[in-house]
């Protein structure tokens, strides 16, 4: 169990004692996921003594506003229709709204707590820090060139026990910036290193995708080109792609990913052939494509990471996951490079609808069990 888990665990314990002591209404755990903070399964699963109304919670040691909604979306998509809870260290009157209008159930330790669930209907707002364990310090939020170092290290195998000049040009970043993400990450618990051999090993990656996934918005805000239109209707078959460094994501990715018809074209493209791909694609912003002659919106976005350590392969799905073809999953010869399945589970949560959500928890079981 990481350090993470344990306070986690520590949080989840006096907020439903606070909840108990300022309301009288007693949570009974009735499921713990293993490993704790991972955002892409529900942490612990909560009933509502005296009754069989359930609560699926997520854990937080933080939140801050600006990171509220794709947590929120991250956890709608976890629950599976179920009804969310967040439990945190300390919930303000602020964050308290934000949550109820995105119509999820919280409790922190300090007794703030709202739960809105079948006849039962409990709002504590005001209460104030109650003791060192909700001042503790949330994980600090990762920069975009973190990120890409994290994405390197998440689609890559073999590359946590490769040197930095290795993971530099997988995430085309800088030696110093991986310097730093391996230093946050160890320290942080995400992997450990061991004395004599200096080999890592991961100690929450469950936990690290999800804050990456989290994250992704800041990134692919970066990386985001613009939305296009073209009349072709075959711009993202082979042909087309073959002379450019270009991944497809979005529902090329989904379909293959999670045998899914699910969201719009998504591209990403080497940041020196980007406005040549957008030419020679025909994609266009302007009027001379119109609802009637387009053939296809597209999303074009910079391809914010280098090389790869592996072959275009993609790591074989979990023995435990639902059986999938091989054939309709590798990269084909009619789309000969698409996404790892992380950036399209991270563009699945990001849409944020019902189907999306279906589509982005099977992708999740397959790969990422």
């Amino acid at each position: 169990m990481t350090i993470h888990s344990i306070i986690e665990e520590r949080i989840a314990g006096k907020a439903v004692a606070a909840l108990y002591a300022k309301s009288g209404l007693r949570l009974e755990l009735i499921d713990k996921n293993t490993v704790l903070g991972t955002g892409l399964w529900p942490d612990m699963r909560f009933r509502i003594e005296g009754s069989e109304l359930e609560l699926v919670c997520e854990i937080k040691t933080g939140l801050c506003r600006d990171m509220l909604e794709p947590v929120v979306k991250l956890l709608q998509t976890a629950v599976e229709g179920r009804p969310p809870m967040i439990m945190a260290n300390y919930i303000d009157a602020k964050l308290g709204r934000a949550l109820r209008e995105f119509g999820v159930n919280y409790a922190d330790v300090s007794g703030n707590a709202y739960i809105k669930l079948g006849p039962y209907f409990i709002f504590i707002e005001g209460q104030i820090i109650a003791d060192g364990l909700s001042q503790t310090r949330s994980a600090k939020q990762f920069s975009s060139t973190d990120l890409q170092v994290i994405y390197a290290l998440l689609t890559n195998p073999n590359l946590l026990n490769q040197n930095y000049r290795e993971v530099s040009q997988c995430a085309n970043v800088t030696l110093g910036v991986c310097g730093s993400v391996f230093r946050e990450l160890k320290d942080q618990g995400y992997f450990v290193e061991a004395v004599s051999t200096k080999k890592r090993e991961w100690r929450a990656k469950h936990k690290l995708i999800g804050r990456w996934v989290e994250q992704y918005p800041m990134l692919i805000k970066r990386a985001f080109l613009g939305e296009f239109s073209t009349p072709k209707s075959d711009w993202m078959l082979a042909d087309s792609l073959s002379n450019f460094d270009a991944q497809l994501g979005g529902k090329v990715a989904v379909a293959k990913y999670a045998q899914a018809e699910v969201g719009g074209y998504s591209v990403y493209v080497n940041d020196q052939q980007q406005w040549q791909f957008i030419r020679q694609m025909g994609l266009t912003k302007d009027a001379e494509n119109s609802a009637e002659t387009a053939s296809s919106n597209v999303k074009v976005f910079s391809k914010f990471w280098g090389r790869a350590t592996v072959s275009q392969e993609l790591d074989k799905p979990s023995s435990t996951a639902s059986p999938v073809n091989p054939s309709t999953v590798h990269p084909t010869k009619a789309h000969p490079s698409i996404v790892h399945p992380l950036m399209a589970y991270a563009e699945l949560i990001q849409t944020g609808d019902h189907r999306s959500r279906d589509a982005a928890n099977r992708i999740a079981s397959r790969y990422f069990v």
